[in-house]
């Protein structure tokens, strides 16, 4: 029954394109609510919350979707290209016929990636035996030809999508927490964290103005700034902001008269 009521919602506020939300914004037809503070609570919203994307829209603004595969990894530099498979292919693809390369490695689960001062950056990481691992991998450049892969910094998390923020700026979503890795010292930042959250599996992150927006599988998580920290509230589709056991469901809209 909520699956059913919230598939027609997506229809009618999202739409087949989503819904353009700019930023500290609650897009019609939706609510901002408290994150859940109980296990019955969040076992509520698990069970009731379908899957949501935020993308990059126009203007600064963001856009709420239903939830989409992910896009390949692409990364353009000024003299190719590098892309980055989920099964752990990695080529690199130079222009004006040079000499380019592929590598494979079936241990590396690769989520997000960027170019910063001509070289490639990498978020991957997979939960290996209940033991949630994962790492920022530099591709050094040596030359037109080569490239040196180093493991930059370890993380007790993981990755699953990242988003820049400013020029140095790579901030990168796992699943249990928001975390800034500066590119140009080569060092991280824990910005948010909620160990909780890997029941939602997040998927993808959109910053909305000093804030941030992350879609998940089960429902949308909106950070705001709170001083030298984020407070965490979720956006929800307006029949779904009362989710409290022993309901666990999203009620049909009532219709407009």
């Amino acid at each position: 029954m909520a699956w059913a009521a919230l598939g027609a919602l997506a229809a009618g506020a999202a739409g087949a394109h989503g819904l353009s939300v700019g930023a500290g914004e609650v897009p019609k037809g939706w609510a901002a609510i408290a994150a859940p503070d109980s296990i019955e609570q969040w076992q509520c919203a698990i069970d009731a919350l379908r899957p949501w994307d935020v993308l990059a829209d126009t203007g600064g603004r963001v856009r709420i979707a239903p939830q989409q595969p992910p896009a390949p990894l692409r990364v353009a530099l000024a003299d190719g290209a590098m892309a980055v498979g989920e099964d752990g292919r990695v080529e690199w693809i130079p222009r004006k016929g040079a000499a380019g390369f592929a590598l494979s490695n079936a241990d590396l689960r690769p989520r997000a990636a960027t170019g910063y001062a001509g070289e490639v950056f990498v978020a991957e990481g997979r939960n290996r035996a209940g033991r949630r691992e994962g790492a920022i991998l530099r591709f050094e450049r040596r030359d037109a030809q080569r490239w040196r892969i180093h493991r930059m910094i370890e993380l007790d998390a993981v990755p699953v999508a990242a988003a820049r923020d400013g020029r140095n700026d790579w901030v990168v979503l796992t699943d249990t927490g928001l975390i800034r890795v500066d590119l140009a010292a080569r060092r991280q930042q824990p910005l948010h964290s909620n160990p909780r959250w890997a029941r939602l599996e997040p998927q993808s992150l959109q910053a909305s103005g000093a804030g941030w927006l992350i879609g998940t599988d089960h429902g949308v998580i909106r950070l705001m700034p709170f001083g030298e920290r984020f407070s965490e509230q979720w956006l929800v589709p307006e029949n779904c902001r009362r989710l409290a056991a022993p309901q666990c469901e999203c009620r049909p809209q009532r219709l407009q008269r």
